[in-house]
């Protein structure tokens, strides 16, 4: 790991935007403020107790599942561009999830495991064509087909959510760990500002931090007019997130019945939770 000035150093090398330069450097100020001064507490959930999930919870994927969930302890959540440099849609940043309302981790992973539906209805009473965009839950395809074959649906495009691509789901076993991370209290909340994807953050600021290849074409237009797709569940926070502020681990069900890999993650985490893809509390 570089010391703060290191990453400063970079910023000043790197980003030419005045206001661009100075909101990242005054995250990294955020960031090592939080690292210094925030202290873990003890959780209060036992064996079997369904979790709850606050609004802004933050949620990340791990995609090499241990292995990466290792190096996150060691490196934290970091942007691919202080370390090795790789392109990615969002420079200078940490892409998570993030919730929007207050819900059982249980229904969450339900509504995130299925499909993204663009749907193309006629309508008989307006003499035209609308499409609807909406997000499939898992319990919910039987009722789809279901609406599908009763509704006049000419054509629908389909896809799965980006959880269910990325993090542990009730459709796929290849990712097995998912970080969910405390964003509601007073430190967190000195990084909280600093997501490029937020409608309230300046667009010419966010400019800096969006790759040209997909600045007009993409970031634009999406992303003050969201749905299921360019997904309002996404953020992108500047610089990166201590690993100090994960309070959860998700697994899936391969590691779920591995008591060795359970012991591994707690080992990493003392004082994390590790729950199953039922929102239920396995390990304390």
């Amino acid at each position: 790991m570089k010391s703060k000035n290191d990453y400063i150093r970079i910023v000043k090398s790197n980003i030419k935007n005045k206001k661009a330069r100075d909101l990242l450097i005054k995250q990294i100020n955020n960031y090592f403020e939080v690292l210094t001064l925030y202290k873990q507490k003890n959780h209060w959930y036992q064996i079997w107790d369904s979790v709850k999930l606050k609004k802004w919870t933050l949620l990340h994927w791990t995609w090499k599942n241990i292995e990466w969930l290792e190096n996150i302890i060691s490196w934290w959540l970091i942007s691919w561009q202080f370390e090795w440099w790789r392109d990615w849609k969002y420079l200078y940043t940490v892409s998570v999830r993030n919730l929007k309302e207050d819900l059982l981790l249980k229904d969450y992973v339900n509504y995130y495991s299925w499909w993204t539906v663009r749907l193309f209805h006629w309508s008989r009473e307006w003499i035209k064509w609308y499409n609807e965009v909406k997000v499939i839950p898992f319990n919910q395809f039987p009722k789809f087909l279901e609406t599908v074959k009763k509704d006049w649906v000419n054509t629908w495009n389909m896809e799965q959510t980006k959880e269910a691509r990325f993090m542990p789901s009730l459709s796929q076993d290849f990712v097995q760990i998912w970080i969910i991370i405390n964003w509601r209290n007073k430190y967190a909340k000195l990084l909280k500002g600093f997501d490029i994807l937020d409608i309230n953050f300046p667009e010419k600021v966010a400019k800096d931090f969006v790759h040209p290849d997909v600045y007009e074409s993409f970031f634009v237009p999406n992303r003050k007019n969201k749905d299921a797709f360019f997904t309002d569940r996404e953020s992108a926070i500047l610089f990166w997130l201590p690993s100090v502020l994960i309070e959860w681990i998700l697994v899936g069900r391969k590691y779920e019945k591995n008591k060795i890999m359970l012991d591994k993650i707690k080992k990493l985490l003392p004082k994390a939770y590790i729950c199953n893809l039922d929102g239920k509390v396995i390990k304390i």
